[in-house]
C-alpha cells in the first residue's frame, strides 16, 4: 500500500528544518521570486541549493512554487528561475501560469509539473486536461468536497489536498478583489487580504444589522480527524498552509498530522489531546473548519476576528492609569504575548515582566491577578488571550534531528585495498579506499573497534543501522581512519545527491494553432453563465475553466474566458491550440502589446479580446449573507467603496464601476474590446 505524502510549508530554512525533523515526507517553498506567497522571506539561489541538499540526503523531497501568473515582460525570468531549480535537482514545480507551464514542457519535458490549487482544478474535466498537459499531481481547488476528492482520485494521476490552514474566501485563482481595490494581485503572490476587511452589508440603500463587520473572513481548516477518511478516498499527498508562519507552527503541525497518519497505518484510532489542541490553538488559529469537505453548510466564516485568534486565558477586572489587571484563567509564562480584546480597540503586548501582588514572577497561575501595563485604554470585562506561548515555541524549536539508518560492511585486512559498502533503503554504494592496513603486531583493530569509528557522525543526517565486515590481524592509525570515515561520508552523500538526477521524457502537444476568428461583436452575460460551477455547462462553447477543454462543442465558436487568467502570449498560444478560436484576456494584464507582437513575431495575426465591464472580483462557494437577508441583491461597503453581491448557484462580488484596460496600440493590433 502506498503511503500519502505529508507535505509541510516552509518560508525560510528554520521552518524547513522544523519541518522535516517533525516527520514531513516533502516541503514546498518559493523563490525570492514568483511565488504565491510573496511576503514570506523565501529562499534566495544558495539556501535553495542547500535545502534540496538538506533534503534529499534526509529523504525528503522539495517542491517549489512558481505559482503565480506572468505579464510577458516576467515570462523569462520566471523561465529562468525554473531552469535553476532543475539544474540543481528540485523535485518538483508546483505551478499556475499556462504560459510558464507551455515553456516548461517545450524546453524542461522531464521537470515534473504540479498544478497548483490556484488552477482552480474543480472537476474531473479539468484533471483530464491536466493530465494531457503533462502534469504529475494535481493540487485541487480548496473548496473540493469528499465527494468529489474521492471521484478525483480515480483519474490516474495523484491527488493532493490541503489539510490545514488558511483558505480562501473565493474559489481558487479567481479573486481579483486585491487587484481592483489595493493594486495587489492575489494571483502574482500580493494578496492584500480584503476578505479580513469589515465591510457593513445594505439591502435597498439600508443598512443591514449584523452580528459583525468581518462578513468574509474564513476560519482556518483543520482536518485531523478527517484523515482516515481522506487516505481511504485516495488522497497521494496532505498539503499544510502556512509559508508566512513561524517554525513553531510548522513543527507542531506536521507533529500532529504525522501522527495522525501514521496512527492509520498501524491500525490505530487517533484523538487530539486537550493539551495538543490547546498547543494548536496557541501557534495561530482563527477558528476550525472542515470547510467545504463534507459539504454539509458548515459555518465557515470567522466573525469574530480575522487574525490569530490565540487561546482566552483571563479576563480584565481593572484598568486604571495605563496598568490593568488581569484574572488568569490558565497559566502564563513570562515572556508570552497575549492581546486585550476590547471595545476601545484590541491591544498587544509580550510580557517581558510579569507581576504578581508588586512581585516579579517567572510564572503565573490559573486564578492569580497580574498586572499589566498596556499602550492604550482597555475596559472592566475585557477578553485576553494567548497569541504567543513563549515556552511552547522554544520546545518545539528544540527538535531531535532526523537520522536515517544505513547498513555499512567493511572488507579490512592487511596489506589489501579497504573495501566499504553502504545501503540506504534501496540505494547502494560502494568505496574501494587507496590505503593499505598494516600487519598488527600488537593489539589488531576489531570489527567493533571500526563499528566506533564510523559511528561518529554528530553532523550526518544518518545513523548506522547494521555494522559488518571482515576484519583480518589489521592495524592503522586512528588519524587515518578519521580521515576515511570523513571522506567516505563524503562520497556517499554526493551518491544519494546524484540519484535525484533526471533522463529526459519527451513531452508533445499535438494539436495545431486554431486560426483567429475575427468577430466584431463578442458579448458574453455573465448572469447567464454557471462561471464557476463545478458541473460547469460547456455547451454554450464558452470556456471559464480548465476543464472546458475537455468538452469542446463542434460547430460552435469556443471563447476563452477571462477566469482562464491568460497574461502571456504563450498562455495565449497554448489555449488556441487546445481549442480555443477567441481568447478573453486576463483583466489583470499590464501590456498587452508585449503580448501582440511577441505572438504575431510567432505565428501571425492575433486577435484577442479584453475586459471592459463590470468584473466579478470574487465567486464564492458558501453564501455568508443567508442568515442576515435572502434577498439576492445585496450591496456591501469596506468604508470606502461600494460592491454589488449577486446570489444565485454562486455568490458574486461584483465591481460596481465599468473596468477598461487601455493599451497604447489597440488599434494597430487589431484587438477588439469585450
Amino acid at each position: 500500500m502506498r503511503r500519502v505524502e505529508l507535505l509541510a510549508p516552509c518560508g525560510n530554512f528554520e521552518c524547513l528544518k522544523a519541518a522535516v525533523n517533525y516527520g514531513a515526507d516533502a516541503v514546498y517553498l518559493g523563490g525570492t521570486s514568483f511565488s504565491a506567497r510573496a511576503f514570506a522571506n523565501n529562499f534566495n539561489h544558495e539556501e535553495l541549493v542547500e535545502a534540496v541538499k538538506y533534503c534529499h540526503l534526509r529523504g525528503v523531497k522539495v517542491y517549489m512554487t512558481i505559482n503565480t501568473l506572468f505579464n510577458e515582460n516576467e515570462l523569462e525570468s520566471a523561465l529562468n528561475e525554473a531552469r535553476f531549480a532543475y539544474e540543481h535537482n528540485v523535485d518538483a514545480l508546483i505551478v499556475q501560469d499556462l504560459g510558464l507551464i507551455y515553456r516548461i514542457r517545450q524546453e524542461m519535458p522531464d521537470f515534473d509539473l504540479h498544478a497548483s490549487t490556484q488552477m482552480h482544478i474543480h472537476n474531473i474535466a479539468g484533471i483530464n486536461v491536466c493530465k494531457k498537459l503533462g502534469f504529475k499531481k494535481v493540487v485541487i481547488a480548496r473548496e473540493s468536497s469528499l465527494d468529489f476528492i474521492k471521484e478525483a482520485c480515480k483519474q490516474d494521476i495523484p491527488i493532493e489536498t490541503f489539510i490545514h490552514g488558511a483558505i480562501c474566501v473565493s474559489y481558487s485563482g479567481q479573486c481579483l478583489m486585491s487587484s481592483a481595490t489595493k493594486n495587489r494581485s492575489a494571483n502574482k503572490g500580493a494578496c492584500a487580504q480584503c476578505c479580513r476587511l469589515r465591510y457593513g452589508l445594505y439591502e435597498n440603500n439600508k443598512r443591514v444589522p449584523t452580528d459583525t463587520d468581518y462578513l468574509l473572513s474564513p476560519k482556518d481548516m483543520s482536518l485531523l480527524s478527517d484523515i482516515p477518511s481522506l487516505i481511504e478516498a485516495g488522497v497521494s499527498s496532505f498539503k499544510i498552509e502556512g509559508r508566512m508562519k513561524s517554525s513553531a507552527y510548522v513543527g507542531l503541525v506536521t507533529s500532529l498530522y504525522r501522527k495522525a497518519i501514521d496512527s492509520y497505518y498501524k491500525g490505530e484510532k487517533f484523538s487530539l489531546s486537550q493539551k495538543e489542541y490547546n498547543e494548536l490553538l496557541s501557534v495561530f488559529n482563527r477558528g476550525f473548519t472542515d470547510s467545504y469537505l463534507k459539504d454539509n453548510k458548515a459555518d465557515i466564516f470567522s466573525n469574530f476576528r480575522p487574525n490569530h485568534m490565540g487561546k482566552e486565558i483571563g479576563k480584565v477586572i481593572d484598568y486604571r492609569d495605563g496598568h490593568c489587571l488581569i484574572r488568569l484563567f490558565d497559566n502564563i509564562n513570562q515572556f508570552d504575548g497575549i492581546r486585550i480584546i476590547s471595545k476601545k480597540g484590541d491591544t498587544g503586548k509580550i510580557l517581558n515582566t510579569l507581576t504578581v501582588n508588586k512581585k516579579m514572577v517567572s510564572k503565573a497561575f490559573k486564578n492569580e491577578i497580574i498586572n499589566v501595563k498596556v499602550d492604550s485604554p482597555v475596559l472592566k470585562g475585557d477578553m485576553v488571550v494567548r497569541t504567543l506561548d513563549y515556552n511552547l515555541e522554544n520546545r518545539i524549536n528544540d527538535y531531535e534531528l532526523k537520522k536515517r539508518p544505513i547498513d555499512i560492511k567493511i572488507k579490512f585486512n592487511p596489506d589489501e585495498d579497504i573495501e566499504i559498502y553502504a545501503k540506504l533503503d534501496e540505494l547502494e554504494y560502494k568505496e574501494i579506499v587507496n590505503e593499505r592496513p598494516q600487519e598488527a603486531k600488537k593489539a589488531p583493530i576489531s570489527l567493533s573497534d571500526l563499528e566506533n569509528v564510523f559511528s561518529k557522525m554528530d553532523n550526518s543526517p544518518f545513523v548506522i543501522n547494521k555494522f559488518s565486515g571482515e576484519v583480518g590481524n589489521s592495524f592503522m592509525p586512528k588519524s587515518l581512519l578519521n580521515n576515511i570515515r570523513r571522506n567516505f561520508y563524503e562520497h556517499f552523500e554526493e551518491c544519494i545527491l546524484n540519484s535525484f538526477k533526471r533522463s529526459a521524457n519527451p513531452f508533445t502537444l499535438d494539436n495545431d494553432i486554431k486560426s483567429d476568428i475575427h468577430t466584431s461583436d463578442i458579448t458574453i452575460n455573465e448572469d447567464k453563465l454557471k462561471v464557476i460551477n463545478p458541473e460547469c455547462d460547456y455547451t454554450s462553447g464558452i470556456i471559464c475553466d480548465l476543464g472546458g477543454f475537455d468538452k469542446l462543442v463542434e460547430d460552435k465558436t469556443i471563447v476563452g474566458y477571462y477566469t482562464l487568467n491568460i497574461m502571456n502570449s504563450y498562455a495565449y498560444e497554448l489555449v488556441k491550440r487546445l481549442g480555443c478560436d477567441i481568447v478573453v484576456l486576463s483583466s489583470e494584464i499590464n501590456n498587452v502589446d508585449d503580448l501582440i507582437n511577441n505572438y504575431v513575431k510567432r505565428n501571425g495575426m492575433i486577435n484577442p479580446y479584453v475586459v471592459n465591464g463590470k468584473r466579478t472580483l470574487m465567486y464564492l462557494k458558501r453564501n455568508p449573507f443567508i442568515k442576515y437577508s435572502d434577498n439576492n441583491k445585496l450591496v456591501i461597503s469596506d468604508g470606502t467603496n461600494l460592491y454589488d453581491v449577486h446570489i444565485s448557484d454562486v455568490t458574486r462580488i461584483i465591481e460596481r464601476n465599468l473596468h477598461s484596460n487601455d493599451f497604447k496600440n489597440v488599434h494597430k493590433c487589431n484587438i477588439e474590446r469585450w
